[in-house]
């Protein structure tokens, strides 16, 4: 049997609404960030520094500083210049008088003693300490990502721990509704579980707010749409810190020193600099000049040749080169102490991350040995009482609220553990 055009029509009708459902079901962002899970951490921040426009910037002057090391270790370039001498303007005819030239002058600048030499190793010392804030820059980002990941993490497993209260306070409304019913509770427990739930509905949107927060900080370092296909579902895995000699040893080698390093080498470079300016400057000088015409005797007129030599002699430093070196000498000193002063407060911040790890770890074993499990099994044991009428809705009400707060106290410490360890990481120079 051959089916009706009608009814032909019809299932190709459906055939297409059917279609059309799962192609927008398919490119619907929601249904991407439920099931898209390749987005991983090591991901996002092999995409926060591939894309970084700092870092970016520290390379690019990284390669004008290598550019002008080449470039000021050379001679200033030479003069030339060309004129006439003793022309006579009766004829202005250049045979007429033996002191009428056509003159050719070269000019050569020699810099103060070893001035070329040091203006190139400053450039250099300026072209590491560029290479070294890409470093810091580099872990600052790290830094960044890892800690928007963790906030990111924490806020859709504090939504998650919500969530599961909310259905458990929507079934305790169902149970004081159904006692009341049978005279077994009072309306104020009816009232006390709909403002629990009023209350929880007010943490979630709090939440929500928190994650919108936590996925545009890192969105400035992947971007909106990457941020938020952002969906982790465990915290990352670390290995443990090393003990506090390993990692001060570590510290040592980190970006922000070797930038203070490379600092101070180009602020001595530039005391050099400035030692040179107490010797002298040279420039020499050659001239070639042509004549026309002859002589008295007949015999053509012969060429000149000039040959000079000029010196700078800095004979009066008192206020102009001693007070510059003095300047420079200070700048020098700065550099020195500043470096000192970052080390110190590397040191601080690691021994207060150090121990902050230690303790966060121990409360973290804390929390899920037994204060999330004692939490839990108190709720429940108060929900037995109350549905044997041993205790009141209050009581219950506040069990079931301290089991959420418990379990969130102890994501939280889980997170605080891990953002400690971050920052070591961040020390440690990873």
């Amino acid at each position: 049997m051959h089916e009706k055009p009608g009814k032909r029509l019809m299932n190709l009708n459906q055939a297409r609404r059917v279609m059309l459902s799962m192609i927008v079901l398919l490119s619907s962002p929601s249904w991407c960030s439920e099931y898209d899970v390749s987005f991983s951490l090591a991901e996002a921040e092999n995409i926060a520094l591939a894309r970084s426009p700092e870092l970016k910037s520290y390379q690019a002057k990284t390669e004008e500083f290598k550019q002008k090391s080449i470039a000021v270790n050379q001679l200033p370039d030479p003069h030339l210049r060309l004129g006439t001498i003793n022309v006579p303007v009766d004829t202005f005819n250049f045979s007429q008088s033996p002191m009428t030239m056509i003159q050719v002058w070269l000019e050569q600048d020699f810099p103060r003693g070893k001035t070329l030499k040091y203006r190139a190793e400053q450039a250099r010392d300026f072209s590491s300490v560029e290479v070294q804030k890409k470093e810091v820059m580099k872990l600052q980002i790290l830094q960044s990502v890892r800690s928007s990941w963790l906030e990111t993490y924490y806020w859709l497993q504090a939504e998650k721990i919500v969530q599961k209260q909310k259905v458990i306070f929507d079934h305790l409304l169902r149970v004081t509704e159904s006692m009341l019913a049978n005279n077994k509770a009072q309306q104020k427990d009816v009232i006390r579980a709909q403002l629990e739930l009023t209350e929880l509905e007010d943490r979630l949107l709090s939440i929500e707010q928190a994650l919108v927060t936590a996925r545009s900080e890192l969105a400035r370092w992947v971007g909106d749409t990457r941020a938020s296909r952002a969906l982790p579902t465990q915290l990352p895995v670390w290995p443990s810190p090393e003990v506090v000699t390993e990692l001060q040893s570590s510290m040592k080698q980190h970006p922000v020193l070797k930038t203070d390093s490379a600092l101070v080498l180009a602020n001595r470079a530039e005391v050099r600099l400035a030692e040179q300016n107490y010797k002298p400057e040279f420039k020499t000088e050659l001239a070639y000049d042509f004549r026309q015409g002859v002589n008295f005797d007949g015999r053509k007129r012969s060429d000149f040749i000039t040959a000079q030599v000029r010196v700078d002699l800095p004979i009066f430093p008192g206020n102009r080169q001693d007070r510059t070196l003095k300047a420079r000498q200070e700048n020098l000193s700065s550099s020195r102490e500043d470096q000192i002063s970052h080390y110190r407060a590397l040191k601080e911040v690691l021994d207060k991350q150090n121990i902050a790890w230690k303790q966060h770890n121990k409360r973290a074993s804390l929390y899920k040995q037994s204060l999330i499990p004692e939490a839990k099994q108190y709720a429940e044991a108060t929900m037995t009482a109350y549905q044997n009428a041993l205790t009141d809705f209050p009581t219950l009400a506040r069990a079931y609220v301290r089991e959420l707060d418990t379990e969130l106290a102890g994501l939280r410490v889980n997170i605080d553990r891990d953002l400690a360890r971050i920052n070591l990481l961040y020390l440690q120079g990873k």
